[in-house]
């Protein structure tokens, strides 16, 4: 699809948020359909792999058919490949994975500038990365602890994105983004439900976290989007992959942008 030219260059920066972050597959379609021109990208986590794929493409519409008719294959990683470890499912079951989307390309493959956040794991702070291969970038942006082993580049071994910098905003600005729109999948209406047990109270823990260092991430964000995906909070992560499920996500994400379009126009034409 066409794109007008803002009189500003964009960066848009994708949040993490797992299964959830099949909404920002919406947001891409909103700001696509306004003709709204992305000129820098960056993501974290799931959010990592939904920028790859678009920078890759600057195609919404293609970017979603392409990982959603691979929704059934990342429903099955693991499940051939669980062992305990440092990880509870083997590097290689998502390497494989993302390798088969990324193929060889690298960072000079893409059409926009992209950047990608991980989590040094020996150092313990965020590390942004913008060269080499894009399924080994995403692969170690994705790697949640205790799921999958810590991804090893050049003897330092990395983790989740999520874990250091949820929504990467900080990092297009260095870039030089004249405004940066920040979607952060972390909504306060995550912690209205008061039913507890071991299991539920550890997940809660770990998003009460996550919301609050993505509020510290999104701080120089000229305009943030935050899609309500509290209803799929508790859903498994098989429902959560499901075809009702997957469709009504890229609608709250859509939605959620359509509102703010007005605005973002304001923003890249001031």
């Amino acid at each position: 699809m066409l794109k007008k030219n803002n009189s500003k260059k964009l960066g848009l920066a994708l949040g993490s948020g797992a299964q959830r972050g099949v909404a920002l597959l919406g947001v891409l379609k909103a700001l696509e359909e306004a003709g709204i021109k992305i000129d820098f990208i960056s993501g974290a986590s799931i959010g990592s792999l939904v920028a790859a794929c678009y920078a890759s493409s600057l195609d919404s519409l293609a970017t979603s058919e392409y990982l959603i008719s691979r929704a059934d294959f990342f429903k099955k990683i693991g499940l051939t490949d669980l062992r305990l470890s440092s990880g509870l499912v083997k590097r290689g079951a998502l390497e494989r994975i993302l390798k088969e989307i990324f193929r060889n390309q690298t960072f000079s493959n893409v059409k926009i500038p992209l950047r990608i956040a991980t989590t040094d794991l020996s150092g313990g702070v965020s590390k942004i990365i913008k060269s080499g291969s894009l399924a080994k970038a995403v692969c170690a942006s994705c790697s949640v602890p205790l799921i999958f082993e810590p991804f090893k580049i050049k003897n330092r071994y990395f983790v989740d994105g999520g874990l250091s910098d949820p929504v990467p905003v900080k990092t297009l600005k260095e870039s030089g983004a004249d405004v940066v729109l920040a979607v952060n999948l972390y909504h306060r209406h995550e912690f209205v439900n008061e039913e507890f047990n071991l299991v539920k109270t550890a997940l809660r823990s770990s998003r009460i976290a996550l919301y609050h260092l993505a509020q510290t991430s999104i701080q120089e964000a000229d305009l943030v989007i935050s899609p309500d995906l509290s209803a799929f909070i508790d859903q498994g992560p098989r429902k959560l992959l499901s075809n009702d499920s997957l469709d009504k996500m890229i609608a709250v994400g859509y939605l959620a942008t359509k509102k703010q379009i007005p605005k973002i126009k304001r923003l890249l034409a001031n």
